[in-house]
């Protein structure tokens, strides 16, 4: 088989008697040419399969076709997979668009890969995949009019952001569990500082209006082995008939720690999560909890931020689509 050549803007300009400038704008859309030479610049771009050097098309329109990918510093081995599906589906994303992504890491205010990645120009554009209150992040890039969206929610109007719906979730996961009689709740949660807890503690919130005879003893802020721990001592203590659990990794540290104190589930006790992921699936009971497609969230926010690049108008992104996994943690 013949190698298919490869051709270069200069090359078209001469196949078509044209200036490489003339050809930059047909590709680029920007500029003013004639229809008919627009026209003709497309055909023989389809006819011979042309693709523009991405850098010679970067340094055209004054784009890296880089997107940051920014990582908080403090996730752990908890949260690695929905980590791991949220960038698959940003990757996929990006390489569809001829966009490339550029990973690094924020922590709290520490936010030096942040500002390398703005004061050296390496990306059009950055997702953030964790929003908290008071985000230094958010504040430094809408100061530089970096343009973003976040994966999560947000008080603030001026940030563009898709999410689960962990309310409505969170609230129809907590109903079932009344219906099936179950009155004595414990809520074991992680820091209040992230808005995706605080989403899960309203939908958990709303489901006992109306319900005079239940109870709930809450622990929040619990992100450490030992906190998990004593709360689930306490719960114990307390006589709870149901332990529901913010995410998969402190649910994975409640079984651990019933099994440790001999507890059967559900015999003794229920357990439920508002995330379910591979860190439980292999459980023995199958826990009962919330599935949330975050590849699909990933990509959702890569392309609402590739839109945003391409000045598109760009909505809020808020997505319903969860399954209630039934397994027979629960009573």
């Amino acid at each position: 088989m013949m190698k298919q050549r490869s051709f270069t803007i200069e090359d078209i300009a001469k196949e078509l008697g044209v200036s490489k400038t003339t050809i930059s704008r047909a590709i680029s859309g920007k500029g003013r040419i004639s229809k008919q030479t627009r026209e003709r610049v497309q055909q023989y771009i389809t006819e011979h399969n042309y693709r523009p050097n991405i850098m010679a098309k970067g340094l055209a329109q004054n784009k890296t076709f880089n997107i940051g990918l920014a990582m908080p510093e403090e996730f752990g081995v908890g949260d690695l997979p929905f980590f791991q599906k949220c960038i698959n589906g940003i990757c996929q994303t990006a390489a569809h668009n001829d966009y490339d992504i550029i990973l690094f890491r924020v922590n709290g205010t520490d936010l030096s890969q942040l500002k390398r990645i703005i004061n050296n120009h390496k990306a059009d554009g950055v997702i953030l995949t964790r929003t908290v209150v008071d985000d230094h992040a958010v504040e430094l890039l809408k100061h530089n009019e970096i343009p973003f969206v976040v994966i999560g929610s947000s008080q603030d109007s001026d940030v563009t952001h898709a999410d689960n719906d962990h309310i409505s979730a969170c609230n129809t996961l907590t109903k079932l569990l009344l219906s099936k009689g179950l009155r004595r709740f414990a809520l074991i949660g992680g820091s209040m500082d992230y808005y995706v807890n605080q989403s899960r503690f309203e939908g958990y919130q709303l489901a006992f209006d109306n319900i005079k005879d239940a109870i709930s003893k809450t622990y929040l802020d619990v992100t450490k082995e030992l906190q998990i721990v004593n709360a689930v001592d306490n719960a114990l203590s307390d006589g709870v008939d149901c332990i529901v659990c913010m995410d998969d990794y402190i649910c994975s540290r409640v079984i651990a720690r019933l099994a440790e104190r001999s507890i059967r589930v559900p015999d003794d006790v229920s357990v439920a999560t508002f995330y379910s992921s591979m860190l439980l699936e292999n459980n023995n009971p199958l826990i009962t909890g919330l599935e949330f497609d975050a590849v699909k969230l990933g990509g959702i926010a890569c392309q609402m931020l590739i839109d945003k690049l391409a000045g598109e108008q760009v909505e809020d992104y808020l997505s319903a689509d969860y399954r209630l996994l039934m397994g027979n943690s629960t009573k």
